[in-house]
């Protein structure tokens, strides 16, 4: 077990520039074009500190959440919840017919993750499709009964295993009538679900604007975007501001979305292989301050405490995770560091 003893983090302002460009990998759905981002320049924040006691002291912003995913292949660590608001078992697939196909997720995991609600009110939520995991999307929601179908077994699911809400991840529609199809899907969960007390978010990326119309997942509670493989340089702190602004300038309310931040570090060239985080501080121990080792670019302690400044600052609903499993639990915890950054943050000038 880590040691559990959280050092004082020093959030040391700096200015990051946005490298490389992006493309998307999302077929057409001949949606209406691209936005053009809005400019917001990089705030320079002045770092706010307070000695630290125990695991995450402090109460956070009202409303601002932190979500982290956790991943099948993942263990469980239940003291996430002494940082997290929320948390994603990813990821449970729905089938052609309506039903849906949990098998990967354990019952210990499950377990686990109620004893860790029970302990701290972390809030669950079970993701559906993902990466390779997408493909009953198209023929379950292209037929108005299978949808229904489909409602119905995730609320039930739902209420078994005492969750908040479900999150979805299509990726991706790959024309206009799945993507309709899609935004069906979200309605009529959410006209179910909201009955019931439970949410309903959706993952997505800024690259998306380019093939579907951001604005349509207004029906949704919340976007978790995926600010995160993007470019060379692949999550950047300016990436992150002009991510956000795709979003808010289609219309989605800033406290409604999520800025997607990555427990790993990927190759600044193809292949663009990940590292986790944990791996990273465990071969190389870079300083806070340092956001690329041997070719490798990821987001140390003070780039991770800039962006959870920007979403408490800017008025965003906070910070999402990929993923839990990646980090550590010591002293060079990017989780801790969200967490106390989201309760002090920063004056910016």
């Amino acid at each position: 077990m880590w040691d559990m003893k959280l050092n004082s983090l020093l959030l040391i302002c700096i200015l990051l520039t946005a490298c490389g460009t992006t493309t998307t990998a999302t077929p057409p759905i001949a949606a209406s074009p691209a936005p053009v981002s809005t400019v917001v320049p990089t705030p320079t924040p002045i770092p706010v500190t307070a000695t630290p006691e125990g695991i995450c002291p402090g109460t956070l912003p009202d409303g601002f959440i932190i979500l982290g995913y956790l991943p099948e292949y993942r263990t469980l660590n239940p003291e996430w919840g002494q940082c997290l608001t929320d948390i994603a078992y990813f990821s449970a697939e729905p089938r052609p017919d309506g039903t849906l196909d949990t098998s990967r997720l354990s019952d210990e995991t499950w377990r686990g993750l109620r004893a860790m609600k029970a302990e701290y009110g972390t809030r669950l939520h079970l993701t559906v499709g993902g990466w390779e995991r997408s493909a009953g999307f198209a023929p379950m929601t292209s037929n108005p009964n299978t949808r229904a179908l489909f409602v119905q077994n995730l609320l039930v699911f739902a209420q078994e295993h005492g969750l908040d809400g479900a999150d979805f991840d299509w990726e991706f529609p790959e024309n206009d009538e799945e993507f309709e199809n899609y935004i069906a899907l979200l309605t009529e969960v959410k006209a179910v679900f909201v009955e019931h007390g439970l949410t309903v978010s959706v993952a997505l990326s800024a690259d998306n604007a380019s093939t579907m119309d951001l604005s349509r997942f207004a029906v949704v509670d919340r976007v978790h975007v995926m600010s995160y493989d993007r470019g060379n340089y692949h999550a950047t702190y300016n990436a992150s501001v002009e991510d956000m602004n795709t979003f808010t300038i289609n219309n989605i309310s800033p406290g409604n979305l999520l800025l997607g931040v990555p427990f790993y570090g990927r190759l600044t060239s193809e292949p663009y292989t990940a590292t986790s985080y944990q791996e990273l501080m465990s071969l190389h121990h870079p300083p806070a301050d340092v956001d690329e080792v041997n070719g490798i670019y990821f987001n140390g302690i003070d780039t991770i405490g800039l962006k959870t400044c920007f979403a408490r600052e800017g008025g965003y609903g906070g910070i999402m995770i990929w993923e839990l499993g990646q980090g550590t639990w010591d002293e060079t915890s990017l989780l801790q560091a969200i967490h106390q950054a989201a309760v002090l943050g920063c004056d910016v000038k």
